[in-house]
């Protein structure tokens, strides 16, 4: 199937991206790629809880907000603008660092599990072990939050960002069993499985099948989880391999079943 949506972009509101990172810039490259639906996540802490790290203090709602007039502002009806957010796992509260009350204000919220270079403490780094555990215990603890009804994906899920080493080596140590163990219950919970292009632009299709990646969401789709596919967009550039999400489909045998419904409406 045809991939026509992309629910993780950042613009400049987000620390981590660049000048080139603006609705126009994105809607410009959407139009020439047959995007139809575009869901910008900018970095989020919600100020209501405490402990935001120093990435986050400044990136609070009252920033978030910012970029919603401009969304209004750039409506457009080929292509289906969404305000949303990537919030935080915090480890301290074994949580996610959003409100109810703020999370009913956005149209869909995204929460990593693997943002392990911002939140986990460096000593998890090693053994191996440790880090796949923290990213296990930060799975379950986003399955079973307060807020767990508004999360409509796990970004990037077992993708540790910001990893010193190869962080397929972690996704390889989990288990099959562990995985249908963790997606069973995504599945009844309703939040979908990211499929994060990033990690893949440079891969052939023969390379893309054979990733780690692949074993992950094979499970995740056997276990009747959702998904959502997005670019993680810092920049304009991101979305020169954007055509790599129809390979990922095609080698997974998704349709229109697979694909988490505000993707398609």
């Amino acid at each position: 199937m045809r991939i026509r949506h992309d629910f993780h972009i950042h613009t400049e509101l987000s620390l981590c991206a660049d000048e080139s990172a603006t609705v126009e810039n994105y809607l410009e490259i959407a139009k020439n790629i047959g995007l139809t639906h575009l869901g910008f996540s900018n970095h989020f802490w919600d100020e209501k809880i405490p402990g935001a790290t120093p990435f986050y203090v400044s990136q609070n709602f009252s920033h978030l907000l910012r970029l919603k007039p401009e969304l209004a502002c750039r409506a457009d009806p080929h292509i289906k603008l969404y305000f949303g957010c990537e919030t935080e796992y915090d480890p301290i509260r074994r949580d996610v660092t959003i409100t109810e009350k703020t999370a009913q204000q956005l149209d869909f919220i995204l929460v990593p599990n693997s943002h392990t270079h911002l939140v986990m403490p460096r000593d998890f780094y090693q053994p191996y072990q440790k880090h796949v555990d923290f990213m296990i215990q930060a799975y379950e603890d986003i399955l079973s939050s307060s807020v767990y009804r508004y999360i409509t994906a796990i970004a990037h899920p077992f993708e540790a960002v910001g990893c010193p080493y190869d962080y397929t080596i972690l996704i390889d140590m989990i288990s099959d069993d562990c995985f249908k163990r963790l997606f069973s219950q995504t599945a009844e919970r309703g939040i979908a499985i990211e499929i994060n292009v990033d990690s893949m632009h440079t891969k052939t299709k023969e390379e893309i099948a054979a990733c780690s990646q692949m074993r992950m969401f094979q499970i995740a789709k056997e276990c009747g989880c959702r998904f959502l596919f997005g670019s993680d967009a810092h920049n304009s550039k991101a979305h020169d391999s954007y055509a790599h999400a129809d390979l990922v489909a095609e080698l997974l045998e998704l349709d229109e079943s697979d694909i988490l419904e505000i993707a398609l409406i």
